[in-house]
Parts: C-alpha cells; sequence; structure tokens
C-alpha cells in the first residue's frame, strides 16, 4: 500500500540479502533508516536495494538499502503531492500533484523523464512490476497506460461510473486489475486496454486489488469488510472469506504465493491504525496480528520473503519486520 493518501500505505516489495528468512511470531526492530528530513511517505524498489522517501522539505530522496545513504535528491518545489510511486526496478520515480501534474524521473540520475497533465489530481499512479508501464488517471476518469520512459500512449482502461479507486498489475505485468467505483473488480489486458472479465458481487466499492503470484486470481477488498478470491480468466468468485471488523485498505500476496499481508482501516477514525494482518493463502489461518502504535508509510515484502513496515521516527524511519 497505489494512489490517493490512504493508498500510499499499499504493499509493496522490497529487496533484502538472499539468507533463509526464520518465522516469527510477534514484530522484530529492524533498526532506523536515517533521513536528512522528516519523511512523509516512503516506497521500496522490488528488485534493487533502494528505496525512495518524500520528505517534508518538498524532495524525493533516493536512499539505499540498508544502510540508508543518500543516492540521489530530487526537488518537487511547492507542488501538493498527492500521488507518489516508484517502479519496481527502481529506475523510475513518479508524482501527481493537487493540480493534475504528473511528473516521472529516472531516479538514478534525477533526470525528468516526461510530464504528463491530467484534468484533476490523479486518483491513479502505479507502475507494472517490470518498471516499463505506468498507470495513471484523474480522479474518476479512464486509466490511461503510459511507457514509463517516454510517457508514450500504451492503452486505455473503460470508463467506469466513478473512475478507478484502486489498481494492480499481474507480475507478468499482461493483466490489469481495477476496483472501481461503480463496484465492479474488473481484469484488462494491459496492452490493449481490453477488458476481459469482471466481477459484479461487491456491494461497495472495491478499496484494494491484488494478484496472485501466478496471475490466475485477484483478491479484492471492498468497503462490505469482505476478501474475496476472483478467477482472473472468468471474473467468477472463487471464494468469500469471513467478514472482518474492520474494512481492509491494503494488501498484497508474498513472493511465494504463499501468504497475504492486509492492512485495516479504522473507519471510525482513519488518522489511526488498526490491525496488519499476515494470513495463510491456503487455508487463511492467521499467522501474525499486530496493532501498530502509529500509522505506517510504508511496508512490504522482500525478495527473500520478510515483510517489512515503516514508521515516521524522530531520527528518519523506524523499520519492524513481521515475517
Amino acid at each position: 500500500m497505489s494512489r490517493r493518501s490512504l493508498a500510499l500505505l499499499a504493499l509493496v516489495v522490497v529487496t533484502a540479502c538472499s539468507k533463509p528468512v526464520p518465522e516469527i511470531t510477534a514484530p522484530v526492530d529492524g533498526g532506523i533508516l536515517r533521513v536528512a528530513s522528516p519523511v512523509a511517505s516512503l516506497l521500496f524498489a522490488r528488485t534493487q536495494p533502494t528505496a525512495v522517501a518524500r520528505t517534508q522539505d518538498h524532495k524525493l530522496r533516493v536512499l539505499s538499502l540498508p544502510d540508508g545513504k543518500e543516492l540521489r535528491a530530487i526537488d518537487y518545489g511547492d507542488r501538493r503531492v498527492v500521488a507518489l510511486d516508484f517502479s519496481p526496478d527502481g529506475s523510475s520515480v513518479a508524482i501527481g500533484d493537487w493540480t493534475g501534474l504528473v511528473s516521472v524521473w529516472a531516479a538514478d540520475s534525477g533526470q525528468l523523464r516526461f510530464e504528463q497533465r491530467l484534468s484533476k489530481y490523479p486518483g491513479v499512479l502505479t507502475f507494472s512490476p517490470d518498471g516499463n508501464r505506468l498507470a495513471t488517471a484523474a480522479q474518476g476518469e479512464p486509466v490511461q497506460i503510459l511507457d514509463a520512459r517516454t510517457g508514450a500512449p500504451v492503452a486505455t482502461l473503460g470508463s467506469p461510473v466513478g473512475g478507478t479507486l484502486a489498481l494492480a498489475f499481474s507480475r507478468d505485468a499482461r493483466l490489469v486489475a481495477t476496483g472501481d467505483g461503480d463496484t465492479v473488480v474488473r481484469v484488462h489486458d494491459a496492452a490493449t486496454g481490453k477488458e476481459l472479465a469482471s466481477n459484479r458481487e461487491f456491494l461497495m466499492v472495491p478499496l484494494a486489488v491484488a494478484f496472485s503470484a501466478d496471475g490466475a486470481t485477484v483478491l479484492a477488498a471492498s468497503g462490505d469488510k469482505f476478501v474475496t478470491i476472483i478467477d482472473a480468466a472468468t471474473g467468477k468468485t472463487s471464494r468469500k472469506h469471513d467478514r472482518t471488523s474492520q474494512p481492509v485498505m491494503a494488501l498484497d500476496v508474498s513472493p511465494d504465493g504463499k501468504s497475504i499481508a492486509t492492512i485495516f482501516m479504522k473507519s471510525e477514525d482513519m488518522t489511526q491504525p488498526d490491525h496488519l494482518v499476515l494470513r495463510s493463502m491456503d487455508t487463511w489461518q492467521s499467522q501474525l496480528d499486530w496493532l501498530p502504535p502509529t500509522m505506517p508509510i510504508a511496508g512490504g515484502w522482500t525478495s527473500d520473503g520478510r515483510l517489512l513496515v515503516a514508521f515516521t521516527a524522530k531520527e528518519g524511519v523506524q523499520l519492524w519486520r513481521l515475517h
């Protein structure tokens, strides 16, 4: 957890060492990632040991992991940022601001790759897993899929009433799943934008979507407090899990496909944290359930199976390991 301010918490995948990961039953202190200015939000790359922090001095700071050394600082001026994403390969960073301006930079050099002007602020801003595509949309308008290095248009998705609120690419970047304002979850061909399947069984708007590791299923969570497993080829519901006490605001599947992490939303006070739960994909049995002390600013699976969550700290960012 992207992406609206809530979606900045969407879970992402990061790279770490290749040592075996021991099982844990409670969060483990992962130490402090020191940053030159207070951090507003943070994202990790999936296949490179890097992260990008958006700091309060209006900079995007590209950091190496695990030492936190600053590799590059990109000044984005006094723009009011409402969406941020970091490509999974660590090559590009994108922001969208309140005026509708989307900017994409090369993370290694800080060079501006391209800019695109939307009609209003972006409701979607998501790189594909291979880093080659960027999905973006003005709030309430159709999603556009762009070449992430040139900004050239690749495809446009349909135009659902209420626009798209959640979006995820399959790991091979061939498919795109959307949770739309008309309460429908749709699966699209990422190269053409063609709708391939849809699920119309939701009573409320889907807040989060993710693909299984093999891309065969879509997991979707909505405001009705259910997590639904959907066949990506047909759009039919495969399973619908028990109703949860709070809505899920972000979810993601582990690299090996065996576990799913979810962040819940405290619907009565969204400024306060709610539980982070790790479950088995096969049995849905809870492996870890944690109520963090404050709202997380980032979290994600490492390539070797670690699950990290980040919180703001006086010195920078506090990391915790949940798996």
